[in-house]
This record gives structure tokens, sequence and C-alpha cells, in this order.
């Protein structure tokens, strides 16, 4: 959150950080640890008796995501993930090809991102039109009007071929017929892979769990199956809301609403309402 709160019109959902930082600054049994990369070994140290690792997920650069399945031949080619254009890397070439398999806002955030730094950026998708998720949430119209606005050239029913040092070439879904950027560079935005090698280990090392103390190890979040920014809070407030001090974090079904259709024809007038049968 702190790295994409810095790309365009996202400045405000640093407060989903901000928010969880300031309650458990003020928890007097919470003790933070900034920039410490931890092994398995470490943790295993540590002697805690119940271990939640929420190492989150990083971004694939090889095309990998709901149309290809395979790697694409990329070798050669300047590519670049959105981690990348995150932590400040820019593309070789003024050209760009944004690969956007991913349907939700990070295609579309930084094409206007690479706009604004003077690239000429094409967003090449799959679907029919760009950032096509979002109209689950009714925002697409808006970016979709913004890109063409910021003059993003915006090619639907393709899929990204192969990339080398020369350009970059995509195909049209229906008639598979080639199209080459030459002098281009790459930033697909497709799948994510989670960052859990030491919940992992720890795992696999499970006869070690009893000498250094450990109960129970979770791994939660992008660590487990990224996906939203909606989708991680839930999971780290679920792990709490099915935390039991004694035993761990044990399965429990989630309560939830569940809409059934009664039997019909199903009448409600007054005499029924005050017979106590209820109301449709």
């Amino acid at each position: 959150m702190l790295r994409e709160a810095k790309l365009p019109g996202l400045s405000a959902w640093k407060r989903v950080t901000d928010y969880r930082l300031g309650q458990l600054q003020r928890a007097t049994n919470v003790t933070l640890y900034r920039d410490s990369a931890l092994t398995a070994d470490d943790i295993l140290g540590f002697g805690f008796e119940h271990v939640a690792v929420a190492t989150g997920s990083g971004w694939r650069t090889d095309g990998v995501g709901r149309r290809l399945l395979r790697p694409a031949p990329l070798e050669g080619a300047d590519v670049l993930s959105p981690d990348d254009l995150m932590a400040g890397k820019r593309p070789k070439h003024r050209n760009v090809v944004i690969f956007d398999d991913d349907h939700y806002y990070m295609g579309g955030v930084l094409a206007e991102l690479l706009v604004k730094d003077g690239f000429e950026v094409s967003v090449v998708t799959p679907a029919a039109e760009v950032s096509t998720w979002m109209g689950m949430t009714m925002e697409q119209l808006f970016v979709q009007h913004r890109l063409v606005n910021l003059g993003v050239k915006i090619i639907s029913h393709h899929h990204l071929l192969r990339a080398d040092a020369a350009g970059v070439t995509y195909a049209c879904g229906f008639t598979g017929r080639e199209t080459t950027i030459d002098g281009c560079s790459l930033v697909p935005v497709t799948a994510r892979l989670p960052h859990n090698a030491a919940g992992r280990e720890l795992l696999a090392r499970r006869d070690e769990w009893a000498a250094a103390g450990i109960k129970s190890v979770t791994i939660i979040g992008d660590a487990l199956a990224p996906g939203t920014i909606a989708a991680a809070v839930w999971a780290g407030r679920r792990y709490a809301e099915e935390f039991d001090a004694d035993v761990g974090p044990v399965p429990k079904d989630m309560r939830r609403e569940v809409t059934g259709l009664a039997s019909g024809p199903f009448y409600w007038d007054q005499q029924s309402a005050t017979a106590g049968d209820g109301a449709p």
C-alpha cells in the first residue's frame, strides 16, 4: 500500500496502512520490528507459540495470467514489472506496451504514470476494454475515458506473443494476426506469485516446532493466495476472529446470510401477521 499510494490517483489509499499502524502503535502488547526480513531459523528461535506469515506477493514478469498459461518468450527484452515501476525504475525505450491481463486498476494506473513521465504507451488486453473488471465497481468508463484523453493507445482483443531486444509482438485473439512494435519495452500486468518461502519452510520443518515452542504456523493473505487489498485485510481479520489462545487458529464456519426461496405461493395479510406467521 505504501508503494501503490504513490501512483496517480491512489494517494487516499494510504489510509489502509495509516489506520492500522496507528492502532498497533497504541497497543501496549504489540512490538513492531520494521525492515526485518526473517528466515525460518529466525522464527524458530523466537519462541512464539503461534506464527502468522503474511509476507505478501509480487508481480510476475513472464506474462503468465488468465490468457497465457505458460511463460512467453521474452529473452533479451526490456521487461519491467509493476513492482519495478513502483520502486522507481523506468523503461529503456520511449515506446512501452503494457500487457494487461489483470483487468483491474493496476494496468490503467501504470499507463497514466508512464504517460506523465513522457512515454508513448499502448495497453494490450485480451478483453474488449481496458480494466474491464472495474465494470464491477462502476469505474471502467472513467478509466477508459481518462486513458484515451491522455493519449494511451488501447488495443483490445489482443494478447502478448513474444518480446526481445528488438521489440514487442502481440497477436489478435480472433485472427492470430501479429503486430510488432520496434524499440519497445514491456510491462506485463498479469498474475502475482506469493512470497511465502519462510512460511513453506516452517511448515516443512514441523518436527522442530515442539522444541521451539511453536504450536501453529498459518500462512495468510497474499502470501497464501494473491488477491485484492480488501481480501488481504479480511484475511488478517479472519485470522484474529478465529484465533484461540489455547489451540491456535482453527477452521470454523463463518456465519453469513444465504438467500433462499420459500415454497409458494406465499400470501401475507394482517391476519397471518397477527398469528405470528411472519411476512414474506
